[in-house]
């Protein structure tokens, strides 16, 4: 299964130490060049730019998309680099939280997964004790998912 994360699902399980979760349920993802940018060399949070660090290689890999793809919306540099990568590798979910990038992602024919659906799946899969736990944590750093 071939799976590409944009920023902001990483960003928010990074932040609260469960980056494990993507590894749990899908093994391996691939970003793009353009979300490691985001999420680490611009990131001025020491535990997402640890944790991100010490998953790259591991299970998550940063990968240069080949694809320029001629975008119908305004997307921001890593959402472009997500469904670019997403074209190269044909990839089989994308991982992103921005309504108007998931539309294009969609209308493109590829599956998108917000991170609240797969914090809701880690639950279901026993790999969390607590989806509302999750939430919870995340709301006190002041991530808020959409539902």
């Amino acid at each position: 299964m071939i799976v590409i994360s944009n920023s902001s699902p990483l960003i928010a399980l990074a932040r609260i130490d469960h980056l494990f979760i993507l590894e749990s349920i899908f093994g391996q993802i691939y970003i793009p060049d353009s979300v490691f940018q985001e999420a680490v060399l611009q990131s001025n949070v020491e535990i997402q730019t640890k944790n991100i660090l010490q998953a790259i290689d591991n299970y998550i890999f940063i990968v240069k998309p080949r694809t320029v793809y001629p975008f119908k919306r305004k997307l921001d540099f890593g959402e472009r680099g997500v469904i670019n990568l997403a074209i190269d590798k044909q990839a089989d979910f994308l991982l992103m939280d921005d309504k108007k990038a998931k539309k294009e992602a969609q209308e493109l024919g590829f599956k998108t997964l917000k991170t609240s659906i797969l914090l809701k799946r880690a639950a279901k899969l026993g790999i969390i004790k607590s989806y509302s736990g999750i939430i919870e944590e995340l709301e006190k750093i002041k991530i808020y998912l959409a539902t």
